[in-house]
Order: C-alpha cells, then structure tokens, then sequence
C-alpha cells in the first residue's frame, strides 16, 4: 500500500512506520516538528519513506501528496499532544490547533476519496482513549461511547470530534475509516514537548 502519514515523527508513529516499512509498505510523512523540534529516525534515509516538511493543517500540501501520489491509506495521527500538564496549559490552542488538523485531513481525504473513484481507500484516525474520560461504567465497552458525558478536558472533547469527523465522512461521502485509541503510550523515545512561552 501508499500510505501518508502526517505527524510521522511522533512518538507513536516512530514504532509504527518501520513496522509499514518492513512489511513492504511505501511512506509519505509530513510532520513539522512542533512537538519535539528537529529529530532524526531510523527510517529517514529508507528508500521507501518519503519525508515532506511542512504543516498538516494545510489542506493543499496533503491533497498534493494524496493526488501526486496516489495514496491508498491516509493515517492522520498529528496531533498537538503532550501530557496531562499541556491540557490545562494549552486548553484553547490544542482544541484549536487540533480541529483545524482534523479538518484539513478529512476534507483531503473526502475530495482524494471521490466517492470511492480516487486511490485512497481509507482513513485511519489517532484517536484516544480520554474520549471515555467522563464515562462511569468500568470496564467501559465500545457501546457504551454514545451514551458517556461528553469528556471534560478539551483534548479529549476534540478527539471525539474527530470520531465524529469519521462518522459524519462516512454517512455523507461513505469514505471508509478505522479509529484507533491509544492508551498511555510510553517507551524508548518520548520526550517533554518543545513548548514556546
């Protein structure tokens, strides 16, 4: 498969695209290194990754990439993201920042998709698992999402918005997608975010 993914260095992604590589997938990555600044992975220099610098809330690079590139799977994991103290310290501009994020994936991925005429077969959603932050039932079952409090902090309010971008591009556009919620990821590479004052 073709796959772009955007914030392809971040945590997550750096175990997750040398797994795509080494299974015979092509990469495309875009990330701008907001979380972490400049850094360097394995699979850089591998001849089936393919690194664009630039910024995932602008719509026209990723059309470009899908188009040029005829990308099969879109995996939208950027995200601004960095602990429990960025929640309360950044409230507004992760609500913020991540929306315009999410919005330029699904309408790249809607006018890429073209009704199931284009390349792209899918996109894969980085969700979260604080989407069930409010829910009282434990353990909590899939079934049980619609009918929990909405999440109290704004990052996770907005990664059940992007659930719901899913939602809404299936029923209206029947763009296939698959949500993925990770739940505290740690290991080797995780760093404090690069914040500015």
């Amino acid at each position: 498969k073709k796959i772009l993914v955007t914030g392809c260095h971040g945590f997550i992604m750096g175990y997750v695209i040398p797994i795509l590589l080494e299974n015979g997938h092509e990469v495309w990555g875009v990330d701008n290194y907001w979380k972490y600044g400049k850094l360097a992975h394995g699979y850089d220099n591998h001849p089936n990754f393919h690194f664009t610098e630039g910024d995932a809330k602008d719509k026209a690079l990723l059309s470009k990439l899908l188009e040029e590139n005829q990308i099969n799977i879109f995996v939208a994991a950027a995200a601004i993201i960095g602990g429990i103290a960025m929640f309360h310290k950044l409230a507004y501009f992760l609500l913020s920042e991540n929306e315009k994020i999410t919005c330029a994936a699904f309408d790249a991925c809607v006018e890429a998709y073209n009704g199931g005429k284009g390349a792209l077969e899918k996109i894969m959603v980085i969700s979260s698992s604080m989407v069930f932050e409010s829910c009282d039932v434990f353990p909590s079952a899939e079934s049980d999402l619609p009918k929990c409090p909405p999440p109290q902090s704004t990052y996770g309010f907005q990664k059940l918005a992007c659930e719901y971008f899913a939602k809404g591009a299936y029923e209206q556009h029947g763009l296939p997608y698959v949500i993925v919620r990770p739940f505290n990821a740690v290991g080797v590479g995780e760093r404090r975010a690069v914040v500015a004052d």
